[in-house]
């Protein structure tokens, strides 16, 4: 199983974890050397946004106890992993508008846009509350599966607005641990795995 990502949690409150926990041997980035971003408010002349985000926000459709989880691209800058420019943060759009920025996950070895998967962060509680289990696919996904307790679990996919290639997934909170991803295209034939380990904190 590759663990080969570097992922950072932001949110306070994560259960098990501390804010910038580096894992599976990679190196503290750039968000445990920079502040973490604030929220942006919207305002009328200004749709909601998610702080540092590239591209749309993407609305998961799971509701958070305040809001709805939602998924953004958001840039990395970290000259140890100089062929990893963004990775995937969940975070939560709140009535106001505000998005929070609670977990970040972005590809360690190698490149990030190297067909398959890359920065698979496994469910976990953020703020006392269930924290889906998310990543990216590079590639042409139309199906993405996963066992979990013993059954195969299929994920929701949408596509990154800045490059249609780059498929952010989720999985329902429910699911508490995944394992064995897979990825499939439009006619059912399996697609290459990459970085397909899964780890949580």
């Amino acid at each position: 199983m590759n663990l080969s990502r570097n992922r950072w949690i932001v949110a306070a409150g994560v259960t098990g974890a501390a804010v910038a926990v580096a894992v599976t041997g990679a190196v503290a980035a750039n968000a445990a050397q920079e502040p973490a971003p604030k929220a942006q408010v919207s305002t009328p002349d200004k749709p909601p946004a998610a702080p540092g985000a590239v591209g749309s926000v993407i609305d998961t459709g799971i509701a958070a106890k305040q809001g709805t989880w939602v998924l953004t691209f958001v840039p990395v800058r970290d000259a140890a992993i100089p062929q990893t420019d963004f990775g995937v943060m969940a975070g939560r759009r709140q009535a106001s508008g505000a998005v929070t920025a609670d977990v970040m996950s972005n590809e360690f070895d190698g490149p990030a846009k190297a067909p398959g998967f890359h920065g698979v962060q496994g469910a976990m509680e953020v703020e006392g509350e269930p924290a889906p289990a998310f990543g990216y696919y590079v590639g042409d996904a139309k199906k993405i599966t996963a066992k979990a307790g013993g059954r195969t679990v299929t994920a929701s996919l949408a596509a990154w607005s800045e490059d249609a290639s780059v498929k952010a997934f989720w999985f329902d909170p429910k699911i508490t641990a995944v394992s064995d991803l897979r990825a499939f295209d439009a006619s059912g034939e399996a697609l290459v795995t990459g970085h397909n380990g899964v780890g949580v904190g």
